[in-house]
């Protein structure tokens, strides 16, 4: 539970109202049941039915409310929010507000009380990084390792028919079956609007190392597959989701590992991220979460 807690978003929209059932309490702090109510329903709203209201569902916008919780708390503790620094960007965006005529709107208070919770948070992780700086040598380990780490993988183009019931699924392999091409089948069954006009096929490449620590059952459908190829079944990445996949193998090549000196921004923010982290995770070691 601690590392999904740490690996999920940190801020979310909330519109919670009073007069619910507690879920927990965080350090004193109530979360209740119409904040994850209002989530869920926000999350099907939004995806377009995408995802599906469970158990699992809740659990993870709970987890969420939890951490973000928790950093609201340590900002407070640490009075950011009398820092004139953050005060000046709430003047700012107040005054925006007031501009664009959002203060007249009906939700405005309890969407501006969002806003501020929001900013608390990222002025907070903003001062865990300034205090917690990244070392050269650090990085110079970091890229070691991912040498080491990545010499010999492949690296994957992938194709994807995105459909929302089994049967379209279906319909698409049975064209793909029939040696039909792949964009042509994508652009008459894909929901994903942007990837037909591409013809399903994705600009970049994936190597395959991250897609099994990340993706395992997108790795284990196409772990197999030789360039050309595409999945048999549909693909379900997530249980609670109606979203079925096909995936197709465009291209397969060996993973060419970049320079240092051209990753050292993306392992320095990967070794800052792990700093922030760290200090996350020893809030919620220290948290009196009761549920």
């Amino acid at each position: 539970m601690k590392k999904h807690l740490i690996a999920a978003t940190l801020i979310l929209s909330l519109s919670g109202l009073a007069s619910a059932q507690t879920l927990v309490t965080v350090n004193g702090t109530k979360i209740d049941s119409k904040e994850v109510d209002n989530q869920v329903s926000l999350l099907i709203k939004e995806s377009n039915s995408q995802f599906q209201d469970s158990p699992q569902l809740r659990q993870d916008i709970t987890n969420r409310l939890i951490m973000r919780t928790l950093l609201i708390q340590a900002a407070k503790k640490q009075q950011i929010d009398k820092d004139p620094q953050y005060l000046d960007l709430l003047k700012q965006a107040e005054n925006k507000a007031k501009q664009l005529g959002d203060d007249k709107k009906p939700n405005f208070k309890t969407q501006w009380a969002i806003f501020k919770d929001d900013l608390l948070t990222q002025a907070y992780l903003t001062q865990v990084a300034q205090n917690n700086p990244v070392k050269p040598e650090e990085v110079q380990a970091a890229y070691n390792d991912l040498v080491k780490n990545y010499s010999g993988v492949k690296e994957v183009q992938l194709g994807e028919i995105i459909t929302q019931d089994p049967d379209s699924a279906q319909k698409a392999i049975a064209a793909l079956n029939a040696k039909k091409n792949f964009s042509t089948v994508a652009k008459q069954y894909s929901i994903d609007k942007s990837g037909r006009q591409k013809g399903g096929i994705s600009e970049g490449y994936i190597n395959l190392k991250d897609l099994q620590a990340n993706a395992d059952p997108v790795y284990n459908a196409i772990k197999n597959l030789k360039k050309g190829q595409h999945t048999t079944t549909p693909v379900q990445v997530r249980p609670d989701s109606n979203i079925y996949i096909i995936f197709y193998v465009n291209d397969i090549r060996a993973l060419k590992i970049p320079s240092q000196e051209e990753l050292s921004p993306a392992l320095t923010r990967r070794i800052q991220n792990s700093k922030v982290n760290q200090v996350i995770e020893q809030l919620f070691n220290n948290a009196n979460i009761k549920k």
